[in-house]
């Protein structure tokens, strides 16, 4: 919606020049129109077309696949002649906040079309973890798998804490690994997806787990750049190096604040 007011401003200060009655309706009084070559035509006829066309164009890459051409064309002339607004400026703003809405209901709808196969395929995953024992389920959906035991020493959802991982999706692609990196991450527990956040305060300081996280306590409905589509269900499989403050006194059991 930004990229079409810029547009249609852009063109209002183009055009300011010629704003004429004659100018505006010149094209519309041509009944065959549609029979002329644009590039008979003036410069300033051929701008008013590159104009409408960049508006037009996207309009309809926002959702807007149809309109009333008559009226969109009287509000033109409307402020270039009349400087007059027939709906009131509350009525306008309310048009566009409906049409805002409706545009975003159709690209959410256009997305969840797109992507529902990695929902699917998700539910289908998670359906058969069910029937592994060596894994256990939380009741947020997250599921996980400790393959090595680490110590009594948890972190709380407040702690940082040190960590190697690879993240992959359930097609086994590799989307992010510390370990080509030579190098583990830090980083605070309460500032990555919710299923790490949980998942992390299941293993004990040195232990390794398996988390197999849904899309609502990953990246959701939008998933993360172009490696993590959205719906997508992760995997992970994560070391637990260290927690800051462990072995200072001042780690904290799971579920507790500083």
């Amino acid at each position: 919606m930004k990229k079409i007011f810029f547009y249609i401003a852009a063109g209002f200060v183009a055009l300011s020049s010629c704003k004429s009655p004659e100018n505006l309706n010149a094209a519309a009084c041509c009944d065959n129109i549609y029979q002329v070559k644009l590039d008979s035509l003036s410069n300033f006829d051929q701008t008013s077309y590159a104009l409408a066309y960049t508006v037009a164009s996207d309009m309809k890459k926002n959702g807007i696949d149809s309109l009333s051409i008559e009226y969109f064309k009287l509000a033109f002339q409307d402020i270039f002649i009349g400087d007059t607004n027939r709906l009131g400026e509350e009525e306008v703003r309310a048009k566009m906040i409906a049409l805002g809405d409706s545009m975003r209901q159709v690209a959410q709808e256009k997305k969840m079309a797109e992507f529902l196969p990695n929902k699917i395929e998700g539910e289908k995953f998670f359906a058969s973890l069910k029937g592994n024992d060596s894994v256990k389920f939380t009741p947020s959906g997250l599921a996980y798998k400790i393959t090595r035991q680490g110590s009594d020493v948890k972190p709380g959802p407040q702690d940082k804490v040190t960590a190697h991982y690879e993240g992959k999706l359930i097609n086994g692609s590799i989307f992010d690994s510390s370990y080509p990196r030579g190098n583990p991450v830090e980083f605070p527990l309460n500032r990555v997806i919710k299923g790490w956040t949980e998942g992390l305060q299941l293993l004990g300081e040195g232990g390794a787990i398996e988390l197999y996280i849904p899309y609502e306590l990953g990246y959701g409905e939008n998933g993360s750049g172009e490696k993590i589509p959205p719906y997508s269900t992760l995997i992970f499989k994560v070391e637990l190096i260290s927690v800051a403050g462990a072995h200072d006194g001042h780690n904290h059991a799971p579920g507790e604040h500083h």
